[in-house]
């Protein structure tokens, strides 16, 4: 993944106050979780405790606005700081999705978006942007291409004209395309030198086996050489439209700036034709292992099974259950087997993937070669163990912890509109904030159980690993 983010950076003037709150803030868009001391830390609790968070329940209603050419946004408005947060992503405009012959463009794409545009150059967009507290970025994952907008209310004119311009005439002048495509390269050469990294695309292969999903993220060096200025317009013509557009807006902004800047920003994107598609995965699940022989001090492994799409009946139920299996860190029950009985590793975990075109339940850890065999026997134990069920203790731990720190995840506005465009992407509903814990609460011990047992499944858990899993037998 490739990201520009450019940083504020103010003088001393009668914004100081102001811009100290934001740049704390700013300072947590993407690490929402970090706590901070009272030197220059921010608490997220205490953001929630000052404003219209503060109830248990998300009981402020997220709106359904609509501009005068026909965008719509999720809108969510909060005057607690003078903050305003744009959220928007284009499907099928991801990795996933880049043509055939030129793995890696929408990477690219990304991290020229911000190098300068017809109206500003990359000195200035960088200026303006530093200067102004504004920030800008994008990113890509394996199915749609991502963007996002942060900036103090009182330079919101200057921060949509600077993203729209961004969007609809970006430069893409030869000497930046070259930089990116050398840093893109180093990438890919890196990617070798670190074994997480080698896993993840060896995993990937063994597991997608062909499917658009098996790429390299990072792209392919032959096809990045070979992207141009040309090749890039043609893509954004085609994937950067409309027709694929998802918007999510937080903050300080009324609905009527909200609907006016929806049209500045994006009115000048093409509207889009028909978007190519690409099957589903057909992943088979039977329990076998791919391994990368490395004289590596550690080895480190990644397993997965079969999980479920967003919307699916049993998403709340298995969430519930790969908590207890493996989901709630140092309290999981693999982690406490592993770490705290056995001391096979310092940590293992799961977690639940969703992607278009494939569900998982994905864990991985890293021990030393002597206890791999018996860390990934124990895994397997546990596995296994889930489909029995689960206790009531557990089912209950379980619960209150996905509500009890369900508001955490609205610490920031650029979290609030991240997850406004996550709810229309998903199809959750506009009263998915109200309702979430609801959803969970709803949850029994029966489902929790039934679940369990369809899905961890013995013999159904497939394992990639790299480094030395031989025993001193030579197995």
């Amino acid at each position: 993944m490739v990201k520009r983010i450019y940083h504020k950076k103010k003088s001393a003037s009668g914004k100081v106050k102001v811009v100290v709150w934001c740049a704390v803030i700013f300072g947590i868009v993407w690490f929402s979780y970090k706590i901070f001391d009272d030197i220059g830390v921010f608490h997220p609790e205490k953001l929630v405790e000052n404003s219209i968070l503060k109830a248990e329940g998300f009981s402020v209603p997220v709106e359904e606005i609509s501009s005068r050419e026909g965008i719509t946004a999720y809108y969510f408005e909060d005057h607690t700081n003078p903050i305003i947060s744009v959220s928007f992503l284009f499907k099928h405009a991801g990795t996933a999705y880049d043509p055939q012959g030129e793995s890696g463009i929408s990477n690219m794409l990304a991290a020229l978006l911000t190098e300068g545009t017809e109206k500003y150059d990359r000195k200035k967009f960088k200026e303006l942007s530093e200067d102004n507290a504004i920030t800008i970025s994008f990113s890509t994952d394996k199915d749609d291409f991502r963007g996002s907008l942060l900036t103090l209310k009182e330079d919101q004119r200057l921060a949509f004209d600077m993203l729209r311009s961004v969007l609809v005439e970006p430069s893409f002048n030869r000497s930046d395309i070259k930089r990116v495509k050398e840093q893109m390269l180093q990438v890919l050469k890196r990617q070798q030198e670190y074994p997480e990294s080698r896993l993840a695309l060896v995993w990937a292969e063994d597991l997608y086996q062909g499917h658009p999903y098996a790429r390299n993220p990072a792209g392919k060096k032959s096809d990045i050489e070979a992207l141009n200025r040309d090749k890039l317009q043609a893509f954004m013509q085609k994937k950067i439209v409309k027709n694929n557009l998802i918007v999510g807006i937080a903050g300080d902004i009324s609905r009527q700036d909200a609907e006016k800047m929806l049209d500045k920003v994006f009115g000048g994107l093409p509207e889009g034709g028909k978007q190519a598609e690409i099957a589903s995965a057909r992943v088979f699940f039977d329990g076998h292992e791919k391994n990368v022989p490395d004289s590596i001090p550690q080895v480190v492994a990644l397993f997965s099974a079969q999980g479920v799409s967003r919307n699916h009946p049993d998403f709340y139920p298995l969430y519930i259950a790969n908590q207890i299996f493996g989901g709630s860190g140092l309290n999981s029950r693999v982690s406490k087997a592993a770490r705290e009985d056995k001391g096979l590793t310092y940590g293992v975990g799961s977690y639940l993937v969703i992607n278009d075109k494939s569900d998982l339940i994905k864990g991985g850890f890293s021990t030393t070669p002597d206890k791999y065999r018996e860390l990934k026997k124990l895994v397997e134990k546990e596995w296994e163990n889930m489909a029995q069920g689960v206790s009531e203790a557990e089912f209950e731990q379980a619960k209150n912890y996905m509500t009890a720190s369900y508001n955490l995840r609205f610490a920031s506005l650029a979290d609030i509109s991240a997850i406004l465009t996550a709810m229309q992407r998903e199809n959750l509903g506009r009263d998915f904030l109200q309702k979430r814990n609801e959803y969970v609460s709803a949850v029994t011990l029966d489902d929790v159980n039934e679940v369990s047992a369809r899905y961890f499944v013995q013999d159904k858990l497939n394992w990639a690993s790299i480094g030395d899993v031989c025993d001193k037998k030579g197995e």
